[in-house]
């Protein structure tokens, strides 16, 4: 309703007691999100030691843990969490969005079957470091790969040492390029002026994470015809070089205006005019088409 718009899309959501980091996407924006949900997240959390759930959070039913003592000092509880960093095998939690035999996990936790095996899943924590530690709760950070269940972390760490462990509070703060510090809040963008709602807007082309090439005069009419563009017809806009063939770039106006997602094409997709046919490849086979309106309109 703020920015006057049905076309709304996201690229993730949070579990319901989690904050943080959210990436809306509005109108034309909608058409990214496949590029942007598997971007490498980062947390900040807060978890108890000595006590486990069927949720692995806070909101669930809270029981005593196994019964091991608490890590007596940061240092300790800092080298079992050592143990996730890397690739490592997961269990997501019953209590999640997870699919099995097309069936959510937390449909079957609630009606009280989970099923008895739960395939694992491959992630990767790159950093896990804990903050501060003492009586029992301790801060962390998390960075990670999409994918990552942050409560099965704490889950597995608390069953490592024996003692049981819950996650109480989770805060993202990072998705991929963007940090929680340049978000803005639902509340203040409600405030703001149509003018100020705008420029709070990022622009397409720098949401994408691909390489941008600019179109050289003329180019873009023959994208918008679905044509395939010859290499002659672009240019880097940094430091890119030549892109590898089957790669995506994203092919903009020179102010930067984001016209089209294009593959790297060793060849043309269809014969090009008579004008092309000698060009040297790559070429570029716009993929998805954004619908800027004309430069002056």
């Amino acid at each position: 309703k703020i920015y006057n718009t049905r076309s709304v899309g996201h690229t993730g959501t949070l579990d319901p007691q989690a904050t943080g980091l959210l990436i809306i996407l509005l109108g034309e924006a909608t058409k990214i999100s496949e590029y942007l949900v598997g971007c490498d997240k980062s947390y900040e959390g807060t978890m108890r030691l000595g006590v486990v759930s069927d949720t692995y959070d806070i909101d669930g039913k809270i029981e005593p843990g196994p019964g091991e003592p608490i890590p007596p000092t940061i240092e300790a509880l800092q080298e079992a969490a050592n143990a996730f960093k890397g690739e490592t095998q997961q269990i997501p939690p019953p209590f999640s969005a997870k699919k099995i035999m097309g069936k959510k996990l937390y449909q079957y936790a609630r009606e009280g079957k989970v099923p008895e095996e739960i395939p694992p899943r491959t992630i990767r924590v790159d950093e896990i470091e804990i903050i501060n530690f003492k009586d029992g709760v301790s801060e962390f950070g998390v960075d990670c790969a999409s994918g990552t269940y942050i409560r099965s972390i704490v889950h597995d760490l608390g069953q490592n040492i024996g003692c049981g462990a819950i996650l109480t509070e989770l805060r993202r703060t990072d998705v991929g390029r963007f940090c929680i510090e340049d978000a803005h809040l639902l509340e203040n963008l409600q405030d703001m002026t149509d003018e100020e709602r705008q420029a709070a807007l990022l622009p397409i082309a720098q949401a994408v994470p691909l390489p941008v090439f600019h179109l050289a005069p003329g180019a873009e009419t023959w994208l918008r015809r679905g044509q395939t563009i010859p290499h002659s017809l672009v240019h880097s806009a940094g430091d890119e070089t030549v892109p590898s063939t089957g790669s995506l770039v994203s092919l903009c106006r020179l102010n930067g205006e984001i016209i089209a997602i294009a593959r790297v094409d060793p060849a043309p997709s269809s014969p090009p005019p008579k004008s092309m046919t000698s060009t040297s490849p790559p070429w570029y086979h716009p993929m998805k088409q954004f619908l800027i309106p004309d430069e002056g309109a």
